[in-house]
């Protein structure tokens, strides 16, 4: 269970679910997370590289998506005093004291500032977490990561809320200390040196190295601190989390994907904990915009943005550094171009397009693939320096591709020649939706597309226009086939293949399709463009024969949306561990 706000008693109604359309009041805490409710439900999507990896680290370009294989967080309040975490999936079962948790809020809130626009500093907490949450240097593993990331987030949730709580009191803030490293989240940092030296240690690499604190005695909550009327400078209206208590909560997680094959399941993980913990805090309202034609609803991009620099925060203690394209790719949804130390741009009004997605099951090692490219452009720098910048106008031929401004509303806005939305005019703070719509749809059909812009009154039109598209989707697929296959040559003589892929590789080649690897490659997973008008019984033949194989295969739409919750309690929930299998 976790800890979050209410203004009410445990266990107490605390407000009616917040749906689109209807208006947010002042009290941020909507939907009732006790277990005679049906608690808070909130997913995930996966991602993948599609275009441009192990390029993208000597600052060329590359192209991620989201794919429908989505991480689930169920949230329950508890009147126990308790905070629970269950990660089934990896055999996590734990439980810690809420009263230990308030005390070391406190004492963070006395002695370090909240910071109104960034994620809570990881030198100043991760050592608390860790001691806290019972996870100590030697332990490294995924279990251990995910609780310790999972602490992270919840510390930050009290931390700023009894900041919040002072300063209703009228008690000052105290001063930043000097010489914390923050990380810059508004723009992607690199994933690795550029140089033959060493390359600058993380934030999170900081934070891990730092020795764990003893406990020391930490003052109570005064009693009556959150019976006191906020002064005029800081009102609940302004700062709505300060009307609610800390709660003690159930969180259990639930996996679609795989771990460690490279798609994104860290960056989704980190997101559901960080939107489940922020909402039920106050410190995001609840959401009111549809995203999916499912009634899903998603948030306004400024706590889209909030979750993408709490969750990739978090994500880096899990990797040892980030670069914030999981994280952005798993809140946003979507289909993004990046490039290291510029901000992330969005994809618009993207082809119906879905993709094949087979694990080989052979673990990847991305430090080991990272260093045998290094080792390959140091023995070879020319050479592999020109493949480095093919693979970039591989990546930027496929955004092109990819991006469809004849479909943009009102003309759509400024475009620049490589089809992707021009980042000089993003605010400072802004990610933007990746999402290609942000209504009842995620992606309109080209048939509703074009009936939109007025011609809804002329079948014959619409049914050249249908055939149009319909040709169109064919040739973007022939397009996007054939960027795979050279890309996935390039990362073949960039020395990162395996001989499982190259079997995946050459089953699909039978059919026409050309399959590239996604991630760091060494093994992982290896993607494909399925042609639109593929029969059903050709795809079930293909998984079949796969399977026969000993490969997991989904077939997931790409380029969806992002983080969300849902109004029902998702089917996952109610499946026992051992038969959730790949699909």
């Amino acid at each position: 269970m976790v800890v979050i706000g209410g203004d009410q008693a445990l266990d107490s109604p605390s407000g009616s679910t917040s749906r689109a359309g209807s208006s947010v009041s002042a009290s941020p805490m909507h939907r009732n997370t006790t277990s005679q409710h049906g608690g808070l439900f909130v997913s995930a999507p996966g991602k993948i590289i599609l275009f441009g990896e192990h390029a993208v680290v000597y600052g060329r370009t590359a192209i991620a998506g989201s794919i429908d294989l989505r991480t689930y967080v169920s949230l329950y309040t508890s009147a126990d005093g308790r905070i629970y975490l269950s990660l089934p999936d990896l055999g996590v079962e734990k439980t810690w004291m809420l009263k230990d948790l308030l005390k070391a809020a406190d004492r963070l809130a006395a002695e370090y500032p909240i910071e109104e626009d960034q994620p809570p500093s990881l030198e100043v907490l991760v050592p608390i977490a860790r001691k806290l949450s019972g996870s100590c240097e030697d332990q490294c593993g995924v279990q251990h990561l995910a609780i310790l990331a999972f602490w992270y987030l919840l510390l930050g949730v009290a931390h700023r809320k009894s900041g919040l709580a002072r300063l209703a009191r009228g008690l000052p803030a105290p001063a930043l200390p000097e010489g914390l490293h923050r990380t810059n989240l508004n723009v992607m940092a690199q994933s690795a040196p550029h140089s033959e030296g060493q390359a600058e240690r993380s934030e999170a690499e900081i934070a891990l190295s730092l020795p764990v604190p003893p406990l020391t005695p930490l003052p109570s909550p005064t009693p009556s601190s959150t019976n006191q009327t906020p002064p005029t400078f800081l009102s609940p209206k302004e700062h709505p989390g300060i009307q609610q208590d800390l709660l003690a909560v159930k969180a259990t997680v639930r996996f679609k994907l795989p771990s460690c094959v490279g798609l994104g399941s860290s960056g989704a993980y980190c997101v559901c904990i960080a939107t489940a913990l922020l909402q039920t805090a106050g410190l995001i309202p609840p959401p009111t915009i549809v995203a999916d034609d499912t009634g899903d609803l998603t948030w306004e991009d400024e706590h889209l943005d909030m979750i993408r620099k709490w969750a990739t925060a978090a994500e880096s203690l899990i990797h040892g550094r980030a670069s914030g394209l999981d994280a952005a790719v798993c809140t946003y949804g979507g289909v993004a171009s990046f490039k290291p130390g510029h901000r992330i741009e969005h994809l618009k009004n993207l082809p119906d397009l879905r993709v094949i997605l087979v694990n080989s099951k052979v673990e990847r090692n991305t430090a080991r693939m990272v260093q045998t490219v290094k080792e390959r452009l140091k023995k070879f720098p020319q050479v592999v320096d020109s493949m480095f910048g093919s693979i970039d106008a591989i990546s930027l031929e496929a955004a092109k591709v990819l991006h469809r401004p004849l479909l943009e509303e009102n003309g759509g806005g400024d475009l620049q020649e490589n089809g992707l939305v021009s980042g000089s005019h993003m605010l400072e703070q802004d990610h933007h939706s990746l999402q290609p719509t942000r209504t009842a749809s995620v992606r309109s059909s080209s048939l509703s597309s074009y009936v939109g812009g007025g011609k809804r009154n002329s079948s014959a039109s619409v049914i050249s226009q249908a055939t149009s598209e319909k040709g169109e989707l064919v040739d973007t697929f022939s397009k996007l086939n054939d960027l795979c296959r050279i890309n996935n040559q390039l990362l073949i003589a960039l020395g990162v293949g395996h001989p499982k892929v190259d079997q995946i590789c050459t089953t699909l080649a039978r059919y026409g399709i050309h399959p590239k690897m996604t991630g760091a490659g060494g093994g992982g997973s290896v993607f494909a463009f399925l042609k639109p008008d593929t029969p059903q019984t050709l795809l079930d033949m293909i998984d079949g024969e796969l399977r026969k194989l000993g490969f997991d295969v989904w077939q997931p739409p790409l380029g969806g949306p992002g983080v969300v919750e849902h109004q029902t309690k998702p089917q996952l929930f109610s499946t026992p561990v051992n038969n959730v299998a790949p699909k």
